[in-house]
């Protein structure tokens, strides 16, 4: 194969990867030689005489393809891919050069993260399609990287709100919560259930788009920059639901704080909610400082009882002693509790409800 058909097969990628190789060894009469015929085909080429001068340059400086003997004094390229590897350099095509086909250890090199062998002796047509092989594998690689990253950039946002997904919201609460407990810290959960009540809608708890992303802009004005945010939660009472998460929040500061949110969802135009009209109801439960008494919490639990209390009257039944009941079992606190007791009126729900 030619050297400028080599270029014009390689010229996508270029745009991509910068076309640099590092060729690693001792061997000035084998590597001396096929440097050049590289450097003539278009690529970057440049020399390290050992293994240790090359785990140096790429320390400076990023290669996508290294090219090293098998044979080196000190660290042979086996040892050097595995030294490579233990660095977390993986965005890098390592090719190991061997004197003849005949070398019977490759199964340590493929274990140590080699991607590829030649012979010294290749074939120039060969040696410049593996190389091209090389290139082309790393830059899949680098795509199917990407691809990935993007995915879990989606995941971790709920597309109808903006708000962090369920998976996200449960994973980062649950952090919040090990952190929590921990160091003995306050953590408290205000649920945020919105529906729909406009009589245009089919299904009443259908709550569209709209909607949902100006109660989360407007969850999100609220709370404090930073410190807290905002998540999705499944609703079981149809819907939509949403959590805001309030580190260093005692349970006592949760009717204030559920009050500034209420009053800021009333202030939201209709021409942001589509024109419907939506209602929100409110649940809150929380750990205090020093109360975990070593009790593990599990987040979906902690949004559980949140959830008791969004369901909840505000007074004397079954649904206020069974939220009651829930949070002594798993040692979490809500508005209502007072040692083990229910009182009468939930100071959480005291406070005139949107209408």
């Amino acid at each position: 194969m030619q050297a400028d058909v080599v270029t014009t097969r390689m010229s996508v990628l270029t745009r991509v990867l910068p076309m640099r190789i590092l060729v690693v060894g001792d061997d000035e009469p084998q590597l001396g030689p096929m440097a050049v015929r590289l450097a003539a085909a278009g690529f970057e080429v440049e020399r390290a005489d050992s293994g240790e001068q090359a785990l140096a340059m790429l320390d400076e400086r990023w290669r996508p393809v290294v090219i090293a003997d098998w044979h080196m004094p000190a660290m042979d390229g086996i040892a050097f891919t595995e030294e490579l590897r233990a660095r977390g350099v993986e965005d890098t095509y390592v090719i190991v050069l061997t004197a003849q086909e005949s070398d019977s250890d490759h199964e340590r090199g493929y274990l140590a993260g080699v991607d590829d062998y030649l012979t010294k002796q290749m074939p120039d047509a060969e040696l410049f399609a593996r190389i091209h092989a090389g290139f082309n594998t790393l830059a899949l690689r680098r795509s199917l990287q990407e691809t990935r990253a993007e995915l879990t950039h989606v995941n971790r946002e709920d597309v109808e709100s903006g708000a962090a997904s369920v998976t996200e919201t449960l994973k980062r609460l649950q952090s919040e919560v090990r952190r929590a407990q921990r160091y003995g810290r306050m953590l408290s959960v205000l649920t945020i259930g919105v529906r729909a009540e406009s009589a245009s809608v089919v299904d009443e708890s259908t709550v569209a788009a709209p909607a949902l992303r100006a109660v989360v802009t407007t969850l999100q004005s609220v709370v404090r920059t930073h410190v807290d945010w905002v998540g999705r939660i499944p609703s079981l009472t149809g819907g939509a639901a949403f959590v805001c998460v309030l580190p260093e929040a005692a349970t006592p500061d949760g009717p204030p704080i559920k009050e500034r949110v209420r009053k800021a969802l009333a202030e939201i135009p209709a021409s942001r909610i589509a024109g419907q009209a939506i209602a929100f109801d409110f649940g809150l439960a929380g750990l205090e400082r020093g109360g975990h008494d070593g009790k593990p919490v599990e987040a979906v639990a902690l949004i559980d009882v949140a959830e008791r209390c969004r369901g909840c009257q505000g007074h004397d039944g079954p649904a206020q002693l069974g939220a009651v009941q829930r949070s002594v079992a798993i040692g979490v606190t809500i508005a209502c509790r007072h040692g083990y007791a229910v009182v009468s009126q939930c100071s959480f729900k005291s406070a005139p409800q949107l209408s």
